[in-house]
């Protein structure tokens, strides 16, 4: 279940991506600059979007499984908590406290992992690699390759893609222009990282490596 959607949802991302790639390549010199920032937001969209479908699909997956809290590593604990206080927590009340220690204590040895994945995975409609790294600690996978390409993921993609979704103009700023060749560049990088992404979770999933030993 869990790989028969993450396969076609990369397979379809893939292909417009593709597609729209070929676009760009045999547009007319006039028409490519205007292609290239088409290009960038939806490069951004498909990076974004799939790593939001991808946990959703994973923290589904945990919720159907229906294993105990006390089955499973520490860092669903804590999202469990978040659920549980809405992502509010800590609250300035002592009986905030007095409840997740009684949630860590008592309930996880006998409760079922279920929470509101919808309100959990939030990419905050921007996925900079903090945002990216604080979501990957929920999913209990590494982070290290991600923070290494923190350059390209907010130093390149999210600069390109906020200065044109609020439309400045880039033609005219070698800070923000983007040609052929740097998208080519791009585009092959976050398309090599939503794979590395798809991998880890992937074997997350099948060595089951979010339960304890």
């Amino acid at each position: 279940m869990f790989f028969d959607i993450i396969q076609e949802e990369r397979a379809w991302r893939r292909r417009e991506l593709t597609n729209f790639k070929s676009l760009i390549h045999h547009a007319r010199n006039s028409h490519q600059q205007s292609l290239l920032r088409a290009g960038i937001l939806l490069l951004y969209a498909h990076w974004e979007g799939y790593i939001k479908k991808v946990s959703e699909t994973f923290f589904y997956y945990l919720n159907f499984k229906g294993h105990k809290y006390c089955e499973l590593k520490s860092n669903f604990l804590a999202v469990g908590i978040a659920d549980k206080f809405n992502g509010n927590f800590p609250q300035n009340k002592f009986s905030a406290y007095a409840s997740s220690v009684q949630f860590i204590v008592n309930d996880a040895k006998n409760l079922k992992f279920k929470i509101d994945v919808a309100s959990r995975v939030d990419t905050k409609s921007n996925l900079s690699s903090e945002v990216l790294i604080e979501l990957l600690e929920m999913l209990g996978v590494e982070t290290q390759h991600f923070n290494n390409n923190k350059f390209h993921i907010d130093g390149r993609l999210l600069k390109y893609r906020n200065a044109i979704a609020h439309g400045e103009r880039t033609d005219n700023n070698p800070m923000l222009s983007i040609d052929v060749s740097q998208f080519n560049d791009l585009y092959q990088r976050i398309n090599d990282l939503i794979d590395y992404f798809e991998t880890i979770v992937g074997d997350h999933i099948e060595y089951e490596y979010y339960k304890v030993v």
